[in-house]
């Protein structure tokens, strides 16, 4: 024993509880071993799958908010197609005073003909062909392929009342 063990009494029991010696860098001699999956055990199942459910939840919200927004524009192109038609219908005379409303809708999908249908009422075939033309000419002038739902009748008793 050491002169510092003999003049202190207890201290050999509180060196063993606390430590006062030099603590020595615990290292490896030998080559570095893999921590990640010891031998003999599964790997992490549970937490593989809630990636890959976050995952297919990511693309999933991102798919909504890309159809979201395309059925916005589809619904602005066809409001703008809708008025385009009903301003042209307003500046003909001769069609200007008719019930005639003009409703577009848009598919989905891409290759799919807009569909413009033309309701109303007219006194005289020859107004419905001159409105189902003018609904053609804009309908060129906006979109590339469509198609013209013709839903005007003819009511020969609007042209008795209107003289």
């Amino acid at each position: 024993m050491n002169l510092a063990h003999r003049l202190m009494p207890g201290f050999g029991l509180a060196s063993m509880a606390y430590g006062t010696g030099t603590a020595w860098a615990q290292t490896s001699s030998g080559p570095a071993m893999s921590p990640a999956v010891p031998p003999g055990s599964t790997p992490n199942v549970a937490g593989l799958f809630v990636a890959a459910a976050l995952i297919v939840l990511l693309a999933t919200m991102i798919l909504v908010g890309i159809a979201y927004d395309l059925s916005g524009r589809r619904e602005k192109l066809a409001v703008s197609l809708e008025a385009r038609i009903s301003d042209s219908l307003l500046a003909d005379p001769s069609l200007s005073g008719l019930p005639l409303v003009p409703t577009v809708s848009i598919p989905l999908w891409r290759g799919s003909p807009v569909l413009i249908a033309m309701t109303g009422s007219v006194p005289h075939s020859q107004l419905r062909h001159a409105a189902l033309e003018l609904a053609l000419r804009e309908a060129m002038r906006s979109v590339r392929t469509y198609r013209l739902e013709d839903r005007i009748m003819i009511d020969p008793a609007m042209a008795r009342r209107a003289a």
